[in-house]
């Protein structure tokens, strides 16, 4: 199996080509540097020459503008990277007979505290994020063969002066920097690695449609602190309860819980619970 891995250096793209080393795959990793293939994907001859080129079996896309301000600031752009280059991937992988992949979001959801929405639940798009990784997902459709995954990751992108989620949690907590513990975000976050795991076992088996990869636990973000904090060592004195919405010029989605039950009829074995996700996290923590 031959794999094009776009995104191949943030946060999710240094997991998968872990995962795929494991296994032996032959990958080729596309980022704007540091890179097999060093490309903008807004250069549409660019990324047309790079899957011609490699010609691969699996087409995964693990690019995205995910800042949520950048988005809601520059619509344009958030469409031309979270969605636009997806339709050229489309019609690519219909022409090469690969198998499409997009990694999708869970920003679909909002008002309904810690339920667990299944694929079909109905979409509220609040946000140019949403809105651009929503049409990301409709062009993914028109690929013959295409799996699009909604989830929530976690994980260390190992990048000075752009903390990931967890990497700002621990240098917050480090340095016993205030932190807001948000009581009303749900979320069923899943490390990084175990998602880049069950990537793979999906693609090995063919599988297609829009599936949920997460952790098979809702909690709030307030509760994945605390536990990250109790499983680290780090004191919370810092930390004060509040509200997801309270200093937010923009909507936000804050009930993205995602109901994994389809993903592992699929897999044959059960996703992470929380526990799960932050002794993964606290492991890859301890072996740096």
């Amino acid at each position: 199996m031959k794999v094009l891995l776009l995104g191949a250096t943030g946060m999710l793209g240094q997991s998968i080509l872990k995962e795929s080393r494991l296994r032996n795959i032959e990958i080729y990793g596309v980022a704007r540097a540091d890179s097999d293939l060093n490309l903008d994907i807004l250069d549409d001859k660019d990324l047309v020459k790079a899957v011609l080129d490699v010609y691969p079996d699996v087409i995964i896309n693990a690019a995205a503008l995910v800042n949520l301000a950048e988005c809601e600031n520059d619509p344009g752009l958030a469409y031309r990277i979270n969605a636009r280059p997806v339709s050229i991937l489309a019609k690519l992988a219909a022409t090469t007979n690969a198998y499409l992949v997009q990694v999708s979001t869970d920003h679909y959801y909002q008002k309904n505290g810690a339920e667990k929405h299944t694929e079909d639940h109905p979409i509220t798009l609040v946000n140019e994020y949403a809105r651009s990784k929503y049409v990301g997902e409709m062009f993914a459709l028109t690929a013959p063969r295409h799996l699009i995954l909604r989830t929530n990751i976690v994980g260390f992108r190992n990048k000075t002066g752009s903390p990931t989620f967890v990497e700002w949690v621990i240098e917050s907590l480090q340095q016993k920097k205030q932190i807001c513990l948000f009581n009303d975000f749900y979320t069923s976050s899943i490390s990084v690695s175990q998602f880049s795991k069950v990537l793979f076992d999906l693609i090995e088996k063919g599988t297609i449609g829009i599936l949920n990869v997460a952790s098979r636990e809702v909690s709030s973000k307030k509760t994945f602190i605390e536990q990250m904090a109790r499983k680290f060592g780090f004191s919370l004195d810092c930390a004060e309860n509040g509200s997801l919405h309270m200093n937010s010029n923009f909507a936000r989605a804050d009930s993205l819980g995602l109901d994994v039950s389809n993903s592992e009829k699929i897999l044959g074995y059960r996703l992470p619970e929380l526990k799960d996700v932050i002794e993964d996290l606290f492991n890859e923590y301890r072996g740096k």
